[in-house]
């Protein structure tokens, strides 16, 4: 983590509970449009218009999966491409990941994104985990009822611990190429180990006995300031803890996921060389052995929060994807 740290100051504006008391259950059949006061009250607090594209149409639903209430949005246009499936990244959830759903949308495709549990809209203990193969429970079902009701191709986009979900998923079921349901994976600083992880295990052995959870501090993850000062001082949906549970999970799933053999599947990955949040050097080793068709584009001075980079970065970013997928 860098020195530099944003305390987080108290939330004002949008208040959560009023959408998630309104949530209905997700009807594939008839899709439950996201056009109440309290979604319009949503977009407006995350930036979520995307009034260039004035022929989407915005969904929300929740799916009882594995205990939780799983809240998922989509955005679907007309004669799309084909669906992006959108996996955020620990502490995040569906709302501030407005830049990722523009560029997918723009790019002919429609998008479904779900906050993981504990997270966002979704239900369960705030940031925390069992297990990381809950996380691969919940995508595998998701996925499953995509593939039922939707047509086209999947493109699959994971942002840290959303990209760990991805990983876990291809090497635990050993797919190969002509199995994979994706016509592409892009992965956004995957994570595999975070930053001073033998430092973190060993205060993990200690805390994990007397504490919960620690109080949060926001590091700066990324060039842009004005997304570090949203997160730390007006978005509601943000934990306010690292959850010593979460830590537990990972440190079970770190020797699973780097014991698993090497898989041909092709993956795109984004690495910034200036993330102090992910061990990215030792994570491209593990990534580069388990994954030996992979791509990988580093961002010069890139951060960790590539999906909320500075306008500059994320211009590049995309415009990198944007080969990588070449949807014309």
């Amino acid at each position: 983590m860098t020195e530099h740290t944003i305390q987080a100051e108290k939330v004002i504006g949008w208040h959560p509970e009023d959408l998630v008391s309104q949530l209905p259950p997700l009807d594939w059949q008839s899709l439950p449009l996201a056009d109440s006061p309290a979604w319009q009250e949503y977009r407006q607090h995350y930036r979520l218009h995307f009034l260039q594209l004035e022929s989407v149409t915005h969904y929300a639903g929740k799916i009882a999966l594995c205990g939780y209430d799983i809240a998922v949005q989509l955005w679907r246009q007309p004669n799309a491409k084909g669906t992006a499936l959108l996996m955020h990244g620990y502490y995040d959830h569906a709302g501030i990941y407005g830049s990722l759903i523009e560029f997918c949308l723009q790019q002919g495709l429609d998008v479904v994104i779900y906050d993981l549990p504990g997270h966002g809209l979704s239900s369960g203990d705030r940031a925390s985990i069992s297990s990381f193969q809950d996380y691969d429970d919940i995508f595998s079902q998701v996925l499953q009822q995509l593939q039922s009701h939707l047509d086209g191709d999947l493109y699959l986009f994971g942002q840290s611990t959303g990209g760990a979900v991805c990983i876990n998923y291809l090497l635990k079921r050993q797919l190969t190429p002509a199995q994979s349901p994706f016509a592409a994976i892009t992965l956004f600083a995957p994570l595999i180990r975070p930053k001073g992880w033998n430092k973190a295990k060993i205060l993990h052995s200690v805390l994990s006995f007397a504490l919960k959870r620690i109080k949060r501090t926001f590091n700066q993850n990324s060039a842009d300031a004005d997304f570090l000062r949203f997160i730390a001082e007006h978005d509601p949906l943000q934990p306010r803890y690292l959850s010593v549970r979460w830590v537990g999970a990972l440190r079970q799933w770190i020797p699973f996921i780097e014991s698993q053999i090497k898989n041909d599947i092709n993956i795109n990955i984004i690495q910034g060389d200036a993330d102090n949040t992910v061990d990215w050097c030792h994570n491209l080793s593990i990534l580069s052995q388990k994954f030996p068709n992979r791509q990988v584009f580093m961002l010069p001075g890139g951060q960790h929060h590539l999906v909320n980079e500075s306008l500059e970065n994320r211009s590049v970013i995309y415009q990198q994807i944007a080969k990588w997928l070449n949807l014309g």
